[in-house]
């Protein structure tokens, strides 16, 4: 008996089909391939574009914190002389290529001209205060009710030009100092041109005024009121600064990475406008440049960086060739499944052409199975009398485990008793020695001098920090070890009792916000949380007026809380430093500042169940968020 055509054609259907969905699987499969290619560059050009944003933020904030060490310098000292200023700028100058100048310009009223110039004699004879005339020539400047002239400037010999200048007649120069001076704060100009040795280059200034010493009373009023520009300006801390010298130096640190980086800032215009180029090492003939065009490029990561109250754009492009799929993947893909695709329907034509030989075979390995059933079932016994001996032994490890869990929980007896006892030993010599410091201090009270007293003092407030950090380590060891005890809390009333005990000063204000829960919970260690995170938010907050925000909201069947406040601030890269151990973002010489009571905060918290976060940018204030069970 002969198949029909029409049977034959149906034959040859599992054939089209097979070949049909090897097509299909190969292509795509060719696109999944290239897909992840470009994912993978995508992200590898996004974390070496971030670290090199990274090292130049890094230099930025470097360069701001020398003008304010300046002016900190000079609030300081009551009279700082040339020789004193050359020496504490050195260091940075021979350190930051970047650095085009440091001056010191002082503020002198008219009357006080005279002295002041013959004051500057004594340390630079031929000083005097200069102004540009119509001709660009140097004279001496005119009549005007105060002057603004350059006393101290580094490196002196690249910058003898502007000693004695005037900035006050500089409209761009005065337009800066101005502006620090009215908001008291580090400003920093627009872009400027950079002349060195006929090389023109781009650059900016920064200003930092500088006031004289008030007397306490009123200081404290100054500061009550809230206007520093009340206060006599004493200066400014000025520094111009080459924007190509201080990028190449802070890229200097970092391997090439094939990326072209583009700064871009504010013109005067209220424009944007290219400030500087770096070319990577890596690019044929690399040039630096100020301002070169990059090549277009499928890949581009921009992020703005602050500099004082301006921003720059950072615009990071790969360089050509470089971040970019490999397509010999794909090809390798595509080549393989069509391969595969061919052989596979090869082999079901000749499942098709030898259908009769598939029958006798199917005999064959039927006979076959039946024997391998046999030794299958003989493979089942030896099978249940290993699941016999398996569970022997896990009945004979259940017991050596119960062992050892009882032997754990007496150790960790044992352990919470050596703290206990540990703690004590350490307390006591601790009370020892701060009633021994109390007693020299009062017993030498009026016959020891000002620095001794104030190193009893630190002593006395060392023994302190050393009490609290032991007390906070007992805290943190029975953290998941003591017996929780649930009861109703009013989360609006522990919350009242908290903020009450911390009595925060009179102009931050602590705002409970509505719906606060009435739950089952462990009061005191909910109340351990409240306290130190409300109480960071007070210690921290950097100003003796502003808010601090408590909220809650339902998550499923979690209540998340939320202790927010408008404070200084935590630098994104300190968000997981801040949960550790003794970690603090603070040197004090006095405090009681640990290093626990975050991480405390954290261990209460993920013993309960829940989670913490910090969202929080340097100036912006800091939130911190963590969940709490709606029932035990």
């Amino acid at each position: 008996m002969t198949n029909s055509p029409k049977n034959l054609w149906w034959g040859y259907i599992p054939v089209i089909v097979v070949t049909l969905l090897g097509i299909l699987m190969t292509f795509q499969a060719y696109l999944e391939v290239n897909s992840w290619e470009e994912q993978r560059n995508s992200i590898a050009f996004r974390d070496a574009s971030q670290d090199r944003v990274l090292v130049v933020q890094r230099e930025i904030e470097h360069t701001l914190g020398l003008i304010q060490d300046i002016a900190s310098f000079f609030e300081a000292s009551p009279v700082v002389g040339r020789r004193e200023f050359r020496k504490f700028v050195e260091p940075a100058i021979k350190s930051h290529p970047g650095i085009k100048a440091l001056a010191w310009i002082p503020r002198v009223e008219n009357g006080q001209r005279e002295t002041f110039v013959a004051n500057a004699r004594k340390s630079f004879q031929p000083f005097r205060i200069l102004e540009k005339d119509s001709d660009g020539e140097m004279v001496s400047a005119g009549d005007r009710p105060e002057y603004l002239p350059v006393l101290y400037v580094q490196p002196y010999k690249l910058n003898r030009e502007i000693l004695g200048l005037d900035m006050a007649m500089n409209p761009e120069v005065f337009e800066l100092l101005r502006k620090s001076e009215d908001t008291g704060q580090l400003q920093v100009s627009h872009s400027i041109p950079v002349i060195d040795e006929g090389v023109r280059s781009s650059g900016f200034m920064v200003s930092m005024p500088v006031y004289y010493k008030t007397e306490p009373d009123s200081e404290i009023e100054s500061e009550i009121a809230g206007a520093p520009e009340q206060r006599e300006i004493k200066g400014f801390a000025l520094g111009v600064f080459r924007t190509g010298d201080m990028v190449e130096r802070a890229l200097e640190s970092l391997s090439p990475g094939a990326i072209d980086i583009s700064y871009f800032g504010e013109s005067r215009t209220g424009d944007e406008e290219l400030l500087y180029s770096h070319q990577s090492r890596v690019r044929p003939g690399a040039t630096v440049t100020e301002a070169s065009e990059h090549e277009e490029s499928g890949l581009e990561f921009a992020q703005t960086l602050r500099l004082g109250d301006r921003f720059w754009k950072v615009v990071c492009t790969p360089v050509p060739g470089r971040f970019e799929p490999e397509s010999s993947s794909g090809w390798i893909v595509m080549t393989s499944g069509f391969s595969f695709t061919a052989l596979l329907t090869i082999y079901v034509l000749t499942l098709i052409g030898h259908a009769e030989n598939v029958k006798r075979l199917v005999d064959k390995r039927t006979s076959q199975l039946r024997g391998a059933v046999n030794t299958l079932n003989m493979e089942i016994i030896e099978r249940k009398n290993a699941e016999s001996e398996l569970q022997r032994l896990n009945e004979d490890l259940e017991h050596r485990v119960a062992i050892r869990t009882s032997e754990a929980e007496r150790r960790a007896k044992d352990l919470e008793q050596f703290a206990y006892v540990t703690s004590h030993d350490l307390k006591a010599p601790l009370r020892g020695i701060a009633n021994l410091a109390q007693w020299i201090s009062d017993d030498l009270q009026g016959k020891i001098n000002g620095e001794t007293q104030e190193q009893l003092k630190l002593l006395h407030d060392r023994v302190s920090r050393m009490h609290e950090l032991i007390e906070g380590l007992l805290e943190y060891s029975r953290v998941g070890r003591t017996a929780i005890s649930y009861a109703e809390v009013d989360v609006r009333e522990l919350l009242e009792e908290i903020v009450d005990s911390l009595s925060p000063p009179e102009r931050l204000r602590v705002e409970i916000g509505d719906l606060m829960p009435v739950f089952k919970a462990d009061r005191l260690q909910l109340s351990q949380v409240f306290s130190n995170l409300i109480g960071n938010s007070i210690k921290y907050h950097g100003s003796d007026t502003g808010h601090i925000w408590i909220k809650v909201r339902e998550s499923g069947d979690r209540y998340e809380f939320e202790v927010s406040d408008d404070g200084q601030g935590i630098a994104p890269e300190y968000h997981e430093k801040v949960f550790l151990m003794f970690q603090t973002l603070e040197t004090r010489d006095y405090g009681s500042n640990t290093g626990i009571g975050l991480a405390l905060v954290k261990k209460i918290v993920q013993e309960q169940g829940g989670d913490i976060t910090l969202d929080s940018d340097t100036g912006k204030g800091a939130s911190f968020r963590f969940t709490w069970p709606k029932r035990p």
